[in-house]
């Protein structure tokens, strides 16, 4: 399914995604650009209703798309919603506000090839992530672990 947005006011989309506590599996791709070249991201969801994506992406000037893919067979369904930062008045709902939250705090640079574990206790409901580069390409996996080798979110 995609979801195009047409005004060049939207500066931020919110993508959630959700199961009935099966496996999710899929691609979300953001088209943008005068020659539409997609960013992609794939996902990985242990149990899709204990652990749901939520992500917000920036979406600066100009008409974009998203697209998502559920890859997983045809007995895992998922649930998706997109929504821009915009609602019908024009108005702002603060997608933007929370990408310039997450720029405030000091970042920490992880070079190629490196490895950046975190831990958090148990009682820790959700995280946020930002990833960002200087204008450089990003390929970048982050694993949300419960235990050794045991992957419950892949994005």
């Amino acid at each position: 399914r995609t979801w195009s947005f047409q005004s060049p006011r939207v500066q931020a989309v919110q993508v959630s995604l959700r199961t009935e506590g099966r496996p999710l599996n899929a691609d979300v791709d953001l088209w943008q650009g005068p020659d539409n070249t997609p960013q992609k991201m794939g996902l990985y969801l242990e149990d899709g209703d204990i652990r749901p994506f939520n992500g917000v992406i920036a979406t600066p000037g100009g008409e974009n798309t998203v697209a998502i893919r559920n890859t997983a067979q045809m007995e895992f369904p998922l649930s998706a919603k997109v929504e821009s930062d915009l609602v019908e008045g024009e108005n702002s709902v603060g997608l933007s506000q929370a990408i310039m939250d997450l720029e405030s705090i000091r970042p920490e640079i992880v070079q190629g090839g490196a490895v950046k574990t975190y831990s958090f206790a148990p009682s820790v409901a959700s995280v946020q992530c930002l990833l960002k580069t200087d204008g450089r390409p990003l390929n970048a996996r982050i694993e949300l672990l419960q235990g050794p080798n045991n992957n419950k979110q892949v994005m």
